[in-house]
């Protein structure tokens, strides 16, 4: 019995890996997924163990029939999987209506993931009438479980008034609850913030701190904020090189506007190794 749980618990991992995306920063690489609170054997194991296997192997009918009689015997993870792959045609031809339907299943014993998903969709108006209110609700589900990435879209509903009475103090807690789980986008909002004032003064070494663990997990958003100070000198000595070498790592990550920001820093030239770059040698050998 103890084995299966184990194997049950490995095969949820790898099921929820694919947490709901973040449409402002890159995906975190952190844990999005809790500990399942059922590690006991139940029933739909079986079958979503071997839906599982065969999605591992691409057998993507399989997948989905095992996936579906997994659900429909109230197994939770399948539920949400399968409502996943609806959402995104993954492997069946993609239904919102029905990735609603198994998302909604799965909410019934508050699964984080589906909560989550189920915000987003309600958020965006997708394959439902765009309802922010309900979309805060949701996230709070996931977020009270500690779900990092349903603490950082409350805290950003609470942040802009979106569905929510606006709350800066809100904003800051929620953030701050995903900032200490490592969440990149969490780390990034908290630290603009910080950097504003929002609290009545501005908290620039906090800033600092939160904008650096952020770019060093890859967020090319939190690179280009910590530049920014760098440039003027907020917060830290004015360090020009260092702003043109933050810009310069975000425009290879392919963001425009740290683009921008080089050339309004009078290097307006292509940053080495990017598209621009490529087609503006081309143009020069051209020439020659």
């Amino acid at each position: 019995m103890k084995h299966e749980a184990a194997l049950l618990t490995i095969a949820c991992v790898l099921a929820c890996v694919a947490a709901p995306s973040q449409a402002q920063a890159p995906t975190p690489a952190v844990r999005d997924t809790p500990t399942s609170a059922a590690t006991e054997s139940k029933p739909g194991d079986s079958a979503f163990l071997r839906g599982m296997q065969a999605k591992s192997k691409r057998h993507g009918a399989q997948a989905l029939r095992e996936f579906t009689d997994a659900a429909a015997s109230g197994h939770t993870e399948a539920q949400y999987v399968l409502g996943l792959q609806y959402l995104r045609g993954d492997g069946v031809k993609a239904a919102p209506e029905e990735a609603l339907q198994w998302f909604n299943l799965a909410l019934v014993r508050n699964h984080p993931l589906a909560a989550t998903q189920l915000g987003e969709m309600h958020e965006q108006g997708l394959g439902v009438a765009k309802d922010p209110t309900r979309a805060a609700t949701l996230y709070e589900i996931a977020a009270l479980q500690g779900f990092a990435p349903a603490q950082t879209r409350l805290g950003a509903l609470f942040e802009t008034g979106t569905g929510v009475t606006r709350s800066a103090h809100s904003a800051v807690d929620w953030y701050s609850q995903a900032a200490a789980q490592g969440h990149w986008d969490a780390q990034h909002r908290l630290g603009k913030l910080m950097r504003d004032g929002v609290n009545g003064e501005t908290e620039y070494a906090e800033a600092i701190r939160l904008f650096t663990a952020s770019s060093k997990g890859g967020n090319s958003y939190a690179k280009i904020s910590l530049g920014e100070l760098y440039e003027s000198g907020r917060g830290v000595p004015r360090n020009p090189a260092r702003a043109r070498e933050l810009y310069a790592q975000a425009a290879r990550e392919g963001e425009p506007a740290a683009r921008h920001k080089l050339a309004q820093m009078g290097r307006a030239q292509p940053v080495a190794g990017s598209r621009a770059s490529k087609v503006a040698g081309v143009a020069l050998e051209r020439k020659r």
